[in-house]
C-alpha cells in the first residue's frame, strides 16, 4: 500500500509521529490485521488521534463500530488510484463501505471519490449493481442522495424500490420497517407512499387467504399493528375495484363522435364484461396489475376498434391509464396510512 507523502518538515508533531511509523496491528471485529498505519495517519486526523492514544506499538489498536469486511474495503480505498464503477454486489457493498467509513473516520477525498462514483452509478439508469441491488444497499444510497440533497437521485432510488417490492424482488415485510417515516430526517410523504406499497406487496402475497377468511397473522412477520393495516388496504381495494367495474372511467369524445352515447355504452359494456368474467387474472385488490391488464385488453380489442372512434377509444384508454397512475400515488390511503 502506497500513497505519497508530503514533506514532513511543516507537519504537526503527532502527524510526523505517525508517519514515521510503519506497521502496527488493528484489532477489527476479533480479528487482527497488520496494517501500514502511515497511510491511515496521512489520510485521517482521526486514525492520526487514535494511533497518539496507542503509542504502545507492541499492543493492537482496537476498533469499534466496522467489521473486518468494511475495514478490509477502505483499505482497498485507499490502494486504488481511482474508484471502479460497481458492476455487481460485491462491487456496489465494497464502494458503499469506502463512503460511510470515510466519512466516519473524515477521509474527505476518500470520501468525495466513493461519493462520486456511486452517484455516477446511479445517475447512470442501467448500471446492474443498482437495479439489483438488496434493500439495504438501497437504503445507504438513498441516505446519500439526500445527505447530497439530489432529489432526482432520490427519486429514482425510490421509483426502483417501488416497482421491485411489485416485482416481488424485494421483501415486503423489510420494506415496511425500513421505509417508515419515522426512521428518516427528511420529508414523510415519499416514505408514506413507499409505506403504502410495502403494505400493497404484502397484501397482494396474503390475498388466498385474506379472500378465504383465513388467519394471516400465524407464521407472518408482520406484526399485529401492520396486519391491520394490510386489512384495511384489502377491503378499500375490493370496493375501489368494484367500482371500477361498474361505471367505467368518463372520457372525452372527440367532435367527429356520430354518435357518443352508443359510443359511451359500448366502452361501458366492454369493461364491465372484462372485469365481471374473470378474464383478468389477477385478485380484485390488486387493481394495479388489473388496470394495466385491462388497458392491454381493451387497447387490441376488436370490438372497441370497430365500435369506437380512434380519438375516443384513445382518449378512453388514456383515462384508464390515470386511474393506474393515481392508484400508485394515492395507494398508501387504502391502508390508512
Amino acid at each position: 500500500m502506497t500513497v505519497p507523502h508530503p514533506s514532513i518538515t511543516n507537519s504537526s508533531p503527532t502527524r510526523r509521529k505517525c508517519i514515521g511509523l510503519k506497521f502496527r496491528t488493528f484489532v477489527v471485529d476479533s480479528t487482527l490485521r497488520r496494517v501500514n498505519v502511515a497511510v491511515l495517519c496521512e489520510n485521517s486526523a482521526v486514525f492520526r488521534r487514535i494511533v497518539s492514544e496507542n503509542a504502545d506499538p507492541d499492543t493492537p489498536i482496537v476498533l469499534h463500530g466496522s467489521t473486518t469486511r468494511q475495514f478490509g474495503n477502505l483499505l482497498w480505498g485507499l490502494e486504488v488510484n481511482s474508484m471502479p464503477q460497481p458492476r455487481d454486489e460485491g462491487d456496489l457493498e465494497r464502494i458503499l463501505d469506502v463512503e460511510e467509513l470515510s466519512r466516519h473516520y473524515s477521509m474527505y477525498h476518500l470520501q468525495v471519490r466513493a461519493e462520486s462514483a456511486l452517484l455516477a452509478a446511479i445517475a447512470e439508469g442501467t448500471n446492474p449493481a443498482i437495479l439489483a441491488c438488496n434493500t439495504h444497499a438501497l437504503v445507504r444510497m438513498l441516505r446519500i442522495t439526500m445527505r447530497v440533497h439530489n432529489e432526482t437521485l432520490f427519486s429514482f432510488l425510490m421509483q426502483l424500490w417501488t416497482w421491485r417490492l411489485h416485482s416481488r424482488e424485494l421483501d415486503h415485510a423489510l420494506a415496511i420497517r425500513m421505509a417508515h417515516p419515522s426512521c428518516w430526517d427528511y420529508d414523510p410523504q415519499p416514505f408514506l407512499k413507499l409505506l403504502g406499497h410495502a403494505f400493497y406487496a404484502a397484501m397482494v402475497v396474503m390475498e388466498p387467504k385474506l379472500s378465504k377468511g383465513q388467519h394471516i397473522d400465524l407464521d407472518s412477520q408482520l406484526t399485529r399493528a401492520e396486519i391491520v393495516h394490510v386489512r384495511c388496504g384489502y377491503h378499500s381495494l375490493r370496493s375501489w375495484w368494484d367500482q371500477i367495474a361498474s361505471k367505467a372511467p368518463a372520457y372525452m369524445h372527440c367532435p367527429r363522435c356520430m354518435n357518443p352515447e352508443r359510443c359511451s355504452y359500448v366502452w361501458r359494456i366492454r369493461i364491465q364484461w372484462l372485469a365481471e368474467n374473470d378474464k383478468i387474472p389477477f385478485p380484485k385488490v390488486d387493481g394495479i396489475r388489473r388496470l394495466q391488464e385491462l388497458h392491454r385488453l381493451l387497447a387490441a380489442d376488436s370490438f372497441l376498434i370497430k365500435n369506437m372512434p380512434e380519438t375516443c377509444r384513445h382518449s378512453a384508454l388514456q383515462e384508464l391509464l390515470k386511474r393506474k397512475e393515481h392508484l400508485l400515488k394515492t395507494v398508501h390511503h387504502h391502508f390508512d396510512l
